[in-house]
């Protein structure tokens, strides 16, 4: 079942200009240069990059359980954004796991920037695993709006 917003001739999350590529590509990038100093900071060890991975895992596995469970059954895209985005606390929790929640993020930033994605950049490699679209909102959808408006006039 779609909605409205599915059907207009712009909705926020199906059209991505060069900003909003752009803005993703530098979100993703600032997301690995953080991780990397908090790596260098904490002192590369064995354990650290065994949580980073956990993290990094468990992340992956939740969004595409997530993506592939509720993707149709949830219809409206505000209660997806929601679902979707609680999984984003991960990056709270002490120690390499946030990191590796964090990790995921940076990757899937950098992904939509390559394909042009601007859905949900937390979306973005279950949508190309499973090839469907859904709209879930995110704050980089911003972007991609006002480049929209921008570029009409």
């Amino acid at each position: 079942m779609l909605f409205e917003t599915e059907h207009r001739g712009f909705a926020v999350g199906q059209e991505v200009g060069s900003c909003g590529r752009c803005a993703r590509l530098v979100s993703g990038l600032l997301g690995l240069v953080y991780i990397g100093t908090s790596v260098a900071q904490m002192g590369p060890s064995a354990a650290l990059t065994g949580h980073i991975a956990g993290g990094l895992l468990l992340t992956v596995v939740l969004y595409i359980v997530l993506f592939w469970a509720l993707g149709e059954r949830v219809p409206h895209p505000w209660l997806r954004t929601v679902i979707f985005w609680l999984p984003a606390a991960f990056i709270l929790l002490p120690w390499g796991w946030g990191l590796g929640a964090l990790l995921y993020w940076s990757l899937a930033c950098l992904l939509a920037a390559l394909m042009a994605y601007s859905d949900c950049e937390v979306v973005a490699l279950p949508s190309l695993l499973f090839r469907r679209h859904y709209t879930v909102y995110c704050p980089l959808n911003v972007i991609d709006l006002v480049e929209r408006r921008g570029t009409k006039r």
